[in-house]
């Protein structure tokens, strides 16, 4: 697969290594701080997270010049001795702003590409699945059209249960998962129908675009139960054991999306003159970081606020999921590498 061979290419790099290595222990730390309450822990998390931070936005602005390939070993150390003295003077204003706005435009710069590449993680899988069973010519047809309906029940079983939990329950809140998960469902009617108009004009079945929906649907109802979970639970209360699934997904999709990236290497220096691979990858990981890190700050978020945040998470999801399925309809070839 495309990206473990770009996740090969990352870990052949010390510098990227340090990177991912502190990217995880900062998240670790923050997770188990959620729970431990330490203010010492949480110093540390601000002054080693926060400097990481800034470390990647040194090294952010460097690689438009230059290659990280490039650099020597001491470079990285003093421009992170520089990092920890900016973070001293400067993590109050950065990771504690006075507006909203300023907080949600940081976030959703991270949340924008989370969305394609969960995207393109969903539709990746459901197409591999495919191919593999495109490859035997004596039952594929058959095998292919069990695939299209197996899992188109599965979906249409999954919403109808979704939405009957939802609507047994009244609130305000949950009115508004229905209305989400009904978007979802007429975005997927719409594929549905060029999928069908596809197949009536080249006689050739996109086997793959239910399981597409499964694993649409289930991101989509990790976005929603984030936001259920962020509302009703405060840390305290939180249990334990979403607190690790949400990070074990966070940070496999945070390694797809590097994997998929450095997988592209010579795509992207042929395409984007300006922009190198490190160049993504680092803005991809200051983002995140950003992210994490920011919950360690006494910052309260309204629950209107949360509700938008999650409505634009989900909006640029489906409208990826609406253009580039349509693309991927018509131009997935089996058998041959995308």
């Amino acid at each position: 697969m495309g990206f473990i061979s770009g996740l090969k290419g990352v870990f052949k790099k010390r510098i990227y290594i340090f990177i991912i290595f502190s990217f995880i222990l900062t998240w670790v730390l923050i997770l188990t701080n959620s729970y431990l309450k330490s203010e010492l822990l949480r110093s540390f998390i601000i002054i080693f997270g926060g400097g990481f931070l800034f470390f990647n936005v040194i090294l952010f602005c460097v690689s438009f010049f230059k290659k990280l390939d490039d650099l020597n070993k001491w470079f990285f150390i003093i421009c992170f001795i520089i990092a920890i003295v900016l973070n001293v003077f400067l993590s109050d204003t950065i990771f504690n702003p006075t507006s909203n706005f300023y907080l949600l435009i940081l976030l959703n710069a991270n949340l924008f590409f989370t969305s394609f590449f969960a995207f393109k993680l969903c539709m990746d899988s459901a197409t591999k699945v495919d191919d593999y069973l495109y490859k035997n010519k004596r039952s594929r047809i058959v095998i292919r059209i069990v695939e299209f309906c197996v899992f188109g029940f599965l979906v249409w079983w999954f919403f109808r249960i979704t939405i009957i939990f939802f609507s047994n329950t009244p609130s305000d809140l949950f009115t508004y998962v229905i209305r989400i998960l009904q978007i979802m469902f007429w975005v997927n009617i719409v594929l549905m129908v060029v999928v069908l108009f596809r197949l009536i004009i080249t006689k050739k079945l996109s086997a793959f675009i239910t399981l597409f929906f499964l694993l649409t649907l289930f991101y989509a109802l990790y976005i929603l139960f984030d936001l259920l979970f962020g509302i009703f639970f405060s840390s305290e209360s939180g249990g334990p054991i979403y607190a690790v699934i949400s990070f074990i997904i966070d940070i496999l999709l945070f390694l797809y999306i590097l994997g998929i990236v450095y997988s592209r290497v010579d795509y992207i220096q042929a395409k984007l003159k300006l922009f190198k691979v490190d160049t993504i990858a680092l803005f991809l990981i200051t983002m995140k970081i950003y992210a994490q890190v920011s919950k360690t700050f006494a910052i309260t978020i309204s629950v209107e606020l949360q509700i938008f945040q999650a409505t634009w998470l989900f909006l640029i999801f489906m409208f990826f999921n609406l253009i580039f399925g349509i693309h991927s309809i018509f131009t997935h070839k089996y058998g041959k590498g995308k």
